[in-house]
């Protein structure tokens, strides 16, 4: 493994042109050594050709599922042939100038710091509108157990500051990322800079290799595979969640009425809950699609340090 190398895994399925667009902004980072480890999820289209064209570059390396494993089990196999001791991660996204110079300088700058992202930019496809993602800048994995405040594939790891081999849950369908930060940040600080330094692309279409459903079967799993280490007022925003997810607002509101003969809990999980619904909506109107995470990070950094929540606001 080398300390020099910054590898980036790429998971990718039936999306040539996507895939294009990502790799070429990867492979056009200036001030790294890098290599780029594209997964083909077992692609039936054009997407062969493509990885054949973007290998002509040798720092990208190709890895050819056979069959389809999704995106988790794709970024097993990106990260089990990634030589640098840097991981990174990216999908049908974009990495913009920069963006490695400035992981790299703050990883040179902060020895302790196990895993960096950033914050981003919303790019809508269909209308061309974007929208900067400004999220929180310091959070803990007591945070984490509420919310990803990363929510993206970009996020980029120090391998030697964790002493297990690292790898994702192939078995969550959605939240994989999620735990990763989380099982990361239980390990070693996690940090944003205050840069944008991803293009996070809304198509409308399936990203990778995700099914419609993997949001209620993942988040499912990550509450299963996490409950022990949450706590019930925790465990209760998490089973709130699912609820609406599978039953809408009536449903959320019926678990979370059933849960107030232990008031304490039901009034900390309501109040994250209500917390999160208007920030955003207060973010829409702004078009600051960051502010809810911005204001969960305050409210329950206030929480846990035994503050009084923040208010909402910058």
């Amino acid at each position: 493994m080398s300390a020099h190398l910054l590898s980036i895994v790429m998971p990718t399925h039936n999306r040539p042109d996507r895939l294009e667009r990502a790799a070429r902004s990867v492979l056009a980072q200036d001030g790294a050594e890098l290599e780029l480890v594209i997964v083909d999820d077992a692609s039936s289209d054009a997407t062969p050709e493509m990885t054949d064209q973007l290998a002509c570059d040798p720092r990208v390396r190709i890895v050819r599922n056979p069959v389809s494993l999704g995106p988790g089990g794709s970024r097993n196999q990106g990260i089990a042939v990634a030589r640098g001791d840097l991981l990174g991660f990216c999908d049908d996204d974009a990495w913009l100038p920069r963006a490695a110079t400035v992981i790299l300088d703050r990883f040179a700058a902060d020895p302790d710091v196990g895993v960096l992202t950033s914050w981003h930019q919303v790019v809508h496809e269909r209308t061309g509108r974007t929208a900067l993602f400004r999220g929180p800048l310091a959070y803990g994995a007591d945070q984490l157990l509420w919310f990803n405040f990363v929510a993206l594939p970009f996020g980029v790891i120090r391998r030697a500051q964790f002493p297990d081999d690292l790898a994702v849950d192939a078995s969550l369908p959605s939240c994989e990322d999620w735990d990763l930060w989380l099982r990361c940040a239980q390990v070693r600080p996690i940090a944003t800079v205050p840069d944008v330094l991803y293009a996070y692309h809304q198509h409308g279409g399936v990203r990778v290799t995700r099914s419609g459903s993997g949001d209620l079967v993942g988040r499912k799993g990550f509450l299963d595979k996490h409950a022990l280490s949450m706590s019930p007022s925790c465990r209760l925003y998490h089973e709130c969640v699912v609820a609406q997810i599978e039953g809408g607002r009536s449903a959320l509101i019926e678990r979370l009425g059933s849960a107030y003969r232990t008031p304490a809990v039901a009034s900390a999980a309501a109040a994250v809950l209500s917390a999160g619904a208007a920030a955003g909506a207060i973010g829409t109107r702004r078009r600051d699609p960051g502010l809810p995470a911005r204001v969960l990070a305050g409210m329950l950094g206030s929480r846990l340090s035994g503050k009084m929540p923040a208010r909402f606001g910058r």
